[in-house]
């Protein structure tokens, strides 16, 4: 497919390094691409916390019943209109690993997950080095998550079972563009200063879990930190939500009547579930790596952002108009993070993923006194 039927291409800057640049026309909402991961995984806390998820797509595998159940802590466990729930068309089409029993939405899936890495990290023994391993990154890494070490051990599973292991390695290569210097920042930003020595635990944790052989030069010290750095910047959030399913199905299908009480409804379980899990508990998690995505940067003035719709495979939409020649870019902050002021914002994208922000938005408030406002504190205090 040519760059003019795509709607873009990638070129390179001296400073950002790879860009994603319009070759036509987009009006908002309009879709710039859809793309599947490289390589994705539930975080490890979800999964351990029982939210049940398609073990490749990380689509939702529990009906809105059990979802709002367990999100409440069974203070709620009648749900009205479970009719709409997605869920229920599908279950016959669930399937489990025959070997560690994990579970996948579907056939295919299994089949995709099994060729492209499962087959290297099938564990059916719970005493297994990968268990460990994984176990291990959560007493290093507590809720919420942003990374996970499994979506680490699955891109090394990739590139031992592709077959052009030479290529993969270059796909992995063209995410890694740090120095070693800033590798090591990210690292420990990661995982906490306290945590600088056992960076090596992880390292000997993914060889003693994994016989690898074309991917070896990424367990070597550095090339371990490259591999860490690389999903701590590169790795995209993926969420999913049979809550959020269930609710735009019935938005579209609901009586004015039933809406009434399906806003009741909604609103008290919002409720509850806050109180039991917390707001940032509501959805199935999980990390990917996407590689026509990672060629996008960041601006805190975005015309386009990123969206997943029930499992994770990401949808790339123009929320501004853009034109031809004009680089696309998202947020790498949340939107409402995009109001506070020049100076936190800076801080947070050089601390997190170590470059100074020269968008048109900061370029514009270049002038605004370099200092921390009360609405920026508890920002600057989460990093």
């Amino acid at each position: 497919m040519s760059s003019v039927e795509k709607g873009y291409i990638i070129t390179h800057d001296p400073v950002k390094g790879k860009c994603l640049v319009a070759t036509k026309f987009y009006e908002p909402d309009d879709l710039i691409f859809d793309e599947e991961p490289f390589v994705s995984c539930q975080f490890s806390w979800n999964n351990l916390y029982g939210y049940r998820a398609c073990n490749h797509c990380l689509c939702p595998l529990e009906s809105i019943s059990e979802n709002i159940t367990r999100l409440t802590n069974a203070m709620i466990t009648e749900v009205p209109f479970e009719d709409h729930c997605p869920v229920n068309n599908l279950v016959q089409n669930f399937v489990q690993c025959e070997s560690c029993k994990v579970w996948y939405c579907s056939r295919k899936c299994l089949e995709t997950a099994y060729n492209r890495y499962h087959q290297l990290l099938c564990r059916p023994d719970g005493n297994d080095p990968l268990h460990d391993l994984e176990e291990l990154w959560r007493t290093m890494h507590y809720p919420p998550e942003s990374h996970n070490i499994m979506l680490l051990c699955r891109l090394l599973a990739t590139i031992e079972l592709s077959p052009s292991p030479q290529q993969a390695n270059q796909t992995v290569s063209n995410f890694c563009h740090r120095t070693e210097n800033e590798n090591e920042k990210l690292v420990h930003k990661m995982l906490g200063e306290k945590f600088i020595e056992q960076i090596e635990q992880l390292r000997f944790g993914v060889l003693k879990s994994m016989s690898v052989r074309e991917s070896s030069q990424w367990l070597t010290p550095s090339g371990f930190k490259s591999l860490l750095a690389l999903i701590g910047t590169n790795g995209q959030g993926v969420g999913t939500s049979i809550f959020q399913q269930w609710s735009n199905r019935c938005k579209k299908n609901l009586s004015s009547d039933e809406m009434l009480l399906f806003d009741n409804f909604v609103e008290n379980a919002y409720e509850v579930m806050e109180q039991v899990v917390g707001i940032d508990y509501l959805d199935n998690e999980g990390s990917a790596l996407f590689q026509e995505h990672s060629s996008i940067n960041h601006s805190c003035y975005p015309n386009a952002a990123s969206v997943f719709d029930g499992n994770h495979v990401l949808k790339l939409i123009a929320v501004r108009a853009i034109e031809p020649g004009d680089e696309i870019n998202t947020s790498y902050m949340a939107p409402c993070e995009l109001d506070h002021s020049r100076h936190t914002r800076q801080k947070y994208l050089r601390e997190n993923y170590v470059f100074t922000c020269q968008c048109i938005k900061c370029e514009l408030q270049s002038n605004d006194p370099d200092i921390t406002t009360d609405d920026d504190s508890e920002m600057e205090d989460g990093n």
